[in-house]
């Protein structure tokens, strides 16, 4: 007799309750007992991909906000000492993508300005929401630019700064699109 609907596989819940009554369960894929603690330690391996860190490091961020004064590079306002996340923001100006960048620059102090507010609040909503005027303004550059070489219009600064990957900028007297 064949079956038509193959079997159903035994939850990781139902196989726990049986070994926590002393029944002992044997795995059909492996032909030994059942062991709860390998069985959820697999399970978690499997679900998981390893974390991918995408963003900037602690001491590029520090550097970032001394560079920019604590203040955001488009309005100017002091932010320094409020909460990140909702005060302000760090802002690739090189969008990293949905799955991160492998490329260290977008990640580097050339390529960060500090925003106030969220994703959804204040400076950093604006310059999401105005991509176009963001690129102008250098607030924002493509992913074919170099952001070291992308002028960025600075409140903090009074004007054109070049950003330089060591933490430092320097005063453009002109706009260079």
């Amino acid at each position: 007799m064949e079956r038509r609907k193959p079997l159903n596989q035994m939850s990781a819940k139902k196989r726990a309750e049986l070994a926590e009554q002393g029944r002992t369960v044997w795995s059909t894929l492996a032909r030994v007992p059942f062991s709860p603690a390998r069985d959820t330690a697999r399970q978690g391996q499997r679900d998981r991909k390893p974390a991918r860190d995408t963003g900037s490091t602690a001491a590029t961020v520090a550097l970032v906000i001394e560079r920019d004064r604590g203040c955001c590079a488009r309005c100017g306002r002091h932010v320094a000492g409020g909460v990140r996340g909702r005060d302000f923001s760090i802002q690739h100006r090189r969008a990293r993508g949905a799955g991160g960048t492998r490329r260290a620059d977008t990640n580097g102090p050339q390529s960060l300005i500090v925003l106030c507010g969220s994703a959804t609040t204040g400076c950093h909503d604006y310059v999401e929401r105005h991509r176009v005027e963001a690129r102008e303004f250098g607030w924002a550059v493509r992913q074919s630019d170099d952001p070291a070489q992308v002028p960025v219009l600075h409140a903090a600064h009074g004007g054109w700064v070049l950003l330089a990957a060591d933490g430092d900028f320097e005063v453009c007297h002109a706009q260079s699109n």
